[in-house]
């Protein structure tokens, strides 16, 4: 399984690509920097990967698989 979510926001400047899954980094005044490094645990404990890649000319892409136990589905949301 596939998940893709796109924004349309400030992105996700080079300089923090290498860091943007670490523990304890953030690039916000009041973030304590666990969200993205917990996700990554969680999923890759199921056998799964989570990434980021950056759209241009802003925003960005978070993506994460999941080995499927069951048939294929496709869950679309839309905003």
């Amino acid at each position: 399984m596939l998940v893709s979510v796109t924004d349309c926001g400030v992105g996700i400047p080079a300089k923090n690509a290498d860091r943007l899954f670490n523990a304890f980094f953030t690039t916000k005044s009041s973030g304590m920097g666990m969200g993205l490094s917990i996700c990554r645990s969680i999923i890759e404990a199921q056998g799964g990967h989570l990434w980021a890649t950056e759209v241009l000319p802003h925003g960005a892409t978070f993506q994460f698989t999941l080995p499927a136990k069951r048939r294929h589905c496709v869950l679309r949301l839309r905003t």
